[in-house]
């Protein structure tokens, strides 16, 4: 961020997009009852301190040029699953995070959401999904089935395009929302 600010001379917007998956945390992400407490600490502190720190450098910069837009990604994973507690437990909190800082600042400019994907076909999901020893194709297949409400796949383009709808003065007046980018999932 400091190179940013330093060689564009201040900050407009903010999109935080993270979390670990790595298979040592997201792969051991089991149960509430089985789940290594060092698993849940990880992935609280990457998915959802990191959220925090970000936000926590970006909004003096952004009251600094007048306001701005925050974007955060959750996941659908934040409204609970069988697996990933700790995962999803994350995505929740992020979804309260950005509740507060646009009720906190949005009488000073600031906006924030948070873009909540469903199942998007990454090049990461595939890589997940073979990690845990299941073929992509029938993963895809799975979703397709329960999916009644869309005839393909996400992709990350349908994400970046909500994202870049959040950044824009087009989403100015949208401010504290979750907003699945989902298909009709949910």
């Amino acid at each position: 961020m400091t190179y940013t600010i330093t060689e564009f001379g201040g900050l407009d917007g903010l999109h935080n997009n993270v979390a670990d998956l790595r298979a040592e945390t997201f792969g051991a992400d089991t149960n509430i009852v089985d789940i290594d407490l060092n698993v849940w600490t990880r992935t609280l502190e990457i998915n959802l301190t990191g959220f925090l720190l970000t936000m926590r450098r970006a909004i003096p910069e952004l009251l600094k040029r007048g306001g701005g837009s925050i974007v955060n990604t959750s996941s659908l994973a934040a409204r609970g699953a069988a697996i990933q507690p700790a995962y999803g437990a994350s995505k929740a909190a992020v979804n309260a995070l950005t509740g507060h800082v646009a009720a906190a600042f949005g009488r000073a400019g600031i906006r924030c959401n948070a873009v909540v994907p469903g199942a998007i076909a990454t090049e990461r999901a595939k890589s997940l999904t073979a990690q845990s020893g299941r073929n992509i194709e029938d993963f895809y297949k799975e979703i397709r089935a329960r999916h009644l409400r869309s005839h393909r796949d996400g992709r990350p383009e349908d994400v970046a395009s909500m994202v870049a709808l959040l950044m824009s003065d087009e989403g100015a007046w949208i401010n504290g929302q979750c907003i699945n980018v989902d298909g009709g999932w949910i």
